[in-house]
């Protein structure tokens, strides 16, 4: 049935969000001398990321909700995912535009990059391991609160660039640019990164040790 597709419609939308999130975050890397244009991009950036985030939510909702699984929605969906986060972590980090000079540390380490990337790569080849055997291998609260981290991390050096608090008329939202809580934001990605990361290896080591287990006849 169609209707069964819709779960994945909203996921091909969110990768041509994706998609739109860095052509206009590679037009604020090659403004180096001009930050009107900066400020623009960026503008339209944070809107596409930030939607693509929140259908996010939306695809994997209306999926369990109505029964909508489907083969292609299980491997696209986290797929799309990942190519969201990773991919603005890297413009973050090829971008000197969003830095700020009382910043502690770069907006976007590369190591911070590197890391997370390696996260993905560990958990993805896991997640295939598991489900080879037929077993299901799910996001657990700790994989779902890091993506949520991760995007208000993200959310916050588009935003301020771009100049949302004043569009929104709520100049206030700026305090969240402020180094210090910038800087907690980053360390609880950091640690729910590598928390998360060592929790799916845990779970999913006990679950292959139990398809080694004898079976009794």
């Amino acid at each position: 049935m169609f209707v069964r597709q819709v779960p994945n419609l909203v996921t091909g939308a969110r990768l041509l969000l994706a998609v739109g999130a860095f052509i206009c975050m590679g037009r604020v890397m090659a403004s180096v001398a001009d930050s009107t244009q900066a400020e623009v991009f960026s503008f339209w950036a944070f809107w596409f990321f930030l939607v693509a985030a929140i259908t996010d939510f939306a695809d994997g909702y209306l999926a369990r909700r109505y029964g909508w699984l489907t083969a292609l929605g299980r491997v696209a969906d986290p797929v799309v995912d990942k190519v969201l986060i990773l991919g603005s972590l890297t413009y973050l980090a090829a971008s000197p535009q969003y830095a700020l000079a009382e910043d502690f540390f770069p907006v976007m380490p590369v190591w911070a990059v590197v890391l997370m990337l390696g996260r993905e790569f560990l958990v993805t080849a896991l997640r295939g391991l598991i489900e080879s055997q037929g077993m299901e291998f799910p996001a657990d609260k700790f994989g779902k609160l890091k993506l949520i981290v991760q995007v208000v991390y993200i959310a916050i050096p588009l935003g301020i660039l771009g100049n949302i608090p004043n569009f929104i008329h709520f100049p206030l939202l700026g305090l969240v640019r402020n180094p210090w809580f910038f800087a907690g934001v980053f360390w609880l990605m950091i640690l729910l990164t590598l928390f998360s990361g060592v929790n799916y290896c845990l779970r999913g080591i006990a679950m292959l040790q139990k398809t080694k287990e004898p079976t009794n006849s």
